[in-house]
Parts: C-alpha cells; structure tokens; sequence
C-alpha cells in the first residue's frame, strides 16, 4: 500500500468532504470556514486596494502643482536669478525641468471675506514646465509670469471664500519688511481660478508672477529653484545628485522627504491593517481545524480500517491536509473574485466622502490595485494559515491505533 499513488489521497480527501456525515453540523462548519477565509481575503484586498490608491492619489496631488525637487540658497537673496542657474539645474541626470520661485504668507482681503494664504511667484519657466499651471484651470487664464503685472490665480476653494471671480480685485497684505518695518499691500487683479482636487491646495495656494510678489515681500521671499524630475520616485536621488553639484551653499529637498512623516504614517497603517485584518482569515483557519476535528472522530473507523490495510500513518495525515486545502483553496478563490469585484464597483462608481475634501485630502474614495500585493501575498499567506489549520487534525488522524478504532467503531 506504501506504493498507493498520490491521486488516490485526493480521492479520499474528496471523498470524505463531500460524503453525507452522520452529524450535519460538519458540512455547515465547513461552509462557514469557505466563507470566513473568502470574508478575509475580499477585506484585505478591498481595504489595502483603498489605502494604495489613496497613497498614489496623494501623491500625485501633492506633486501636481509643486516641484519634485526644491533648491534653497543661504545667501539672503536665496538662489542666482537668470537662466545660467536653472540650466545648470537642468543639466544634471534625472532633472526635466527647473524654475525659480518665491512665496510669502499673505492676508488676502476682498468684498466676499478674509483669509490667510500662501502666495507663491513664479517665473515662465516654473509657471509652465515645473508647475503646469494651465492644465489645472478651471477659469479666466493664467497671470502673465513672464512680466510684472499684478495679476493672481486663485485655488477654487480659496476664491469661494474670498467671493471673487476672474476680474476682480483682491487686495493681499504681507507682515512687516525688514527695512520699513510696516506691513505692504498690494492689490491685485484675479486672473483665473484652478482646482487641483486636494483641499489644502485649492483653499490656501494663490500663483503669481514672481517679479510681483518681489513688489509684494521684497526681501522677506528669497528665490528657490523649483526642479521638476523625469520620474518622482527619483526625485531622492535627484536631489542626492544636485547636493553633491552644487556645494554646501544651497539646501536640497525633495518631496518625499517634505512629507515623509505622511506617507510613512500611511505604510505603517497598511501593515497595522494587515496584521487586523488577517485575523478574519486566521479565525477561518479555526473553524478548519474545527470541521477536520469533528471529521476524524466521525472517521475513526474508515481511519482505522486504512491503517489497518497498509496505508502508513504519513499518507494518512496528507489526506487530511490536502481536505484543509481544499477547503482553505476555494476560500481564497472566493474571496479574490469578491474582493476584485468591490474594487471594480468602487472604481466605476466613486464612494463621495463627507466634508468635501475639508475633512479628508480627498473628495471620493479611491482604489488602485497592487497586484503582487492582492494576487500572490495576501492568497499566499491565507492559503499557508489555512494548511497550517490541517496540521493538528492530520496529525491526530496518523496517531489512531487502528485495532483501537475498529474495536470501539
């Protein structure tokens, strides 16, 4: 029998699982593990499906209307003015773009309000290579950057606040100049409207030439160097490169590092959520130990009558861990068909959140698919926690004497 080939193991493993069973609570215990481990692979994917497109929504929002890479200089001025420094910028591997920028904090005032906002002056380049202004409008135009007019573009949410359309005027107050020692007021003409989708963006930013806010701050905004990169996730390395080019008199940052408590927040939430989620899973891995249980002490005879014929104690046990993977197999099956048809639903149809953006980053819910994550990690590890759930029940199996089982069955 020790010859016995291995297909006949999944015969019998089949066999008892689909058999009528003298208790009728097995098969229901059995359903209800299919159902628990689908339960917790369909939350895991749908949960880290919505935490990943929430990280990729976010950080391709915040990287829309800024640069990649930003350039401080130490000198009071900040950074060289003219093109020599922002195409030596652009020199360098990695960089597909660069421009020079100054902002202040600002009160702006107009006839709907006033709010507080961050004023940022933009050159052409950084305007439309670094920036993209254009694409984000939503009305009027773009300020002239490459002149010094007094023109401003508002965020959506910002101009709702202060009331005010293209055409209009707003008046913007500064703190105090280092020299004067008053505060300076400027007023300027709403040129257009843009919204980016991310709340603190679209409430708190305004863009205007970079000559204008000089006018506005004076020495209170030194210029920086706005650095776009060909890819954002080199945009470290970007950075690595320009501090080593450009010397210790300028300070180089990039946007991961600018927000790195944010997203290092979200990577140990999706591994916390992981951890609580795969408790579904495991407590379906319990309710398969459970059903194998009660399948041995109902079996105890047929186990026994095997043994007693020539099938060793070790095949035995594998026809109990090969009725775990089945059970545990169809569970997973279940659950990535159920968790990749939410995600679809929730992609097609957009979950709103509440605040509009006020409360979250985000105005609707997002998803996005990781699929070495959804389609070989989470099934993976369901798939072990549900074979590991055979063990104790396999190993019971093998230990039956068989005289002992046929005796008292």
């Amino acid at each position: 029998m020790a010859g016995l080939p291995a297909a006949y193991e999944r015969f019998l493993a089949l066999k008892l699982l689909l058999r009528a069973h003298r208790q009728r609570f097995i098969p229901l215990v059995g359903l209800l593990s299919v159902a628990g481990v689908a339960l917790g692979v369909a939350s895991l994917m749908v949960v880290l499906g919505v935490m990943t497109g929430f990280e990729a929504d976010l950080q391709s929002k915040i990287t829309a209307m800024s640069a990649h890479v930003w350039v401080q200089g130490y000198s009071p001025g900040g950074v060289p003015a003219g093109a020599e420094f922002t195409s030596s910028i652009e020199a360098v591997k990695g960089a597909e773009a660069a421009g020079l920028c100054a902002s202040t904090q600002a009160l702006l005032q107009a006839r709907g309000g006033t709010t507080g906002g961050v004023v940022f002056g933009l050159d052409r380049a950084a305007a439309e290579r670094v920036v993209g202004l254009k694409a984000h409008m939503k009305m009027g135009r773009v300020p002239d950057f490459s002149s010094s007019a007094a023109e401003i573009a508002l965020g959506r949410e910002l101009a709702a606040t202060l009331g005010v359309l293209p055409g209009d005027s707003v008046v913007l107050v500064t703190g105090r100049s280092a020299v004067q020692g008053i505060p300076r007021m400027l007023r300027v003409t709403v040129t257009g409207v843009f919204e980016v989708g991310m709340y603190d963006y679209d409430a708190h930013t305004a863009y205007m030439p970079l000559a204008a806010v000089g006018r506005l701050a004076g020495d209170m905004a030194p210029r920086t160097a706005m650095v776009k990169a060909g890819d954002i996730l080199d945009a470290r390395a970007l950075a690595d490169r320009l501090s080593a080019k450009l010397g210790p008199g300028y300070s180089v940052r990039d946007w991961l590092m600018m927000n790195r408590n944010l997203f290092f927040a979200i990577k140990v939430e999706k591994i916390v959520m992981f951890l609580i989620l795969l408790t579904i899973v495991t407590v379906a891995a319990f309710n398969i130990t459970s059903s194998l249980i009660m399948t041995v002490m109902e079996k105890t005879r047929a186990i026994g009558v095997l043994n007693a014929i020539g099938i060793p104690p070790r095949r035995l046990s594998r026809i109990f861990i090969i009725q775990g993977t089945i059970v545990g197999g169809a569970g997973v099956l279940l659950g990535l068909l159920l968790g990749l048809a939410l995600c679809a639903v929730i992609a097609v149809y957009p979950i709103r959140l509440p605040g509009g953006g006020s409360v979250y980053y985000l105005t609707t819910l997002p998803v996005k698919m990781n699929w070495l994550l959804d389609l070989v990690v989470i099934p993976v590890v369901a798939l072990a926690l549900c074979i590991l759930s055979a063990l104790y029940p396999a190993r019971q199996a093998a230990r039956l004497d068989p005289m002992e089982a046929i005796r008292y069955e």
